[in-house]
């Protein structure tokens, strides 16, 4: 707990904590210091809508009840890991969405690591291979060019495990990538970049793998 409680203080630094945001009173039991919603603050913004048109200081509630399955369960955790993402220019959501997380959804904290992660700030290639082949919590070592397609191409092991081709980068982002490869994509004409790279040499397979990056926010 005081390890996740240190990695709320470094959310509340980049979101930016708000001393008039609505709270429940101290003592009020469970819910004692969340926000909450008071009629007539911040009027004038339509329905689920925040400042200059953005969305509603309202952080996302993950169910209290944990799902019944381990993919389910990871579901979830992505789900809020994103939503969280996607709130991360507000001024209150993130912290309260991690508070809520933490507090009313007990089952997610053993995925607190990744929903963190997921929140890193695209890195340098030379970041993301400088943690490569360490266990992290939250990360996951990346092939650049995929090892199944590195290895249909025959490309050289050696290629494969070398230091210019593994990094280090957030799991769901990690997942995020997986799937990419797979989806149909425009640039490509329509086929899926693991499709479209088929034949191609090393260097196109680095190429594209760099854009994978970039698409899901992992490169710079």
């Amino acid at each position: 707990m005081m390890l996740a409680l240190a990695q709320l203080g470094k959310l509340i630094e980049k979101a930016g904590f708000r001393e008039d945001q609505p709270r429940v009173p101290g003592g009020s039991g469970a819910g004692s210091g969340q926000w909450m919603y008071v009629e007539g603050y911040a009027q004038g913004r339509p329905p689920g809508m925040g400042d200059n048109g953005g969305p509603s200081l309202d952080p996302p509630e993950p169910p209290k009840d944990p799902p019944k399955d381990k993919i389910s369960k990871t579901q979830a955790a992505k789900a809020l890991a994103k939503e969280i993402a996607r709130q991360t220019l507000r001024r209150a959501g993130p912290v309260g969405a991690v508070f809520m997380a933490i507090e009313a959804a007990h089952w997610l904290y053993s995925e607190r690591h990744s929903i963190r992660s997921y929140q890193d700030e695209p890195k340098s290639l030379a970041e993301l291979q400088q943690n490569a082949g360490q266990s992290r919590a939250g990360y996951e070592n990346h092939h650049i060019v995929e090892q199944g397609a590195a290895e249909s191409e025959r490309f050289p092991r050696s290629m494969i495990d070398g230091i210019d081709n593994v990094v280090s980068v957030p799991k769901y982002k990690h997942h995020e990538i997986t799937a990419w490869y797979s989806k149909p994509n425009q640039s490509f004409g329509m086929q899926s970049p693991r499709a479209y790279l088929r034949g191609r040499d090393w260097s196109e397979h680095v190429r594209v793998g760099h854009d994978a990056m970039r698409q899901t926010g992992v490169l710079k």
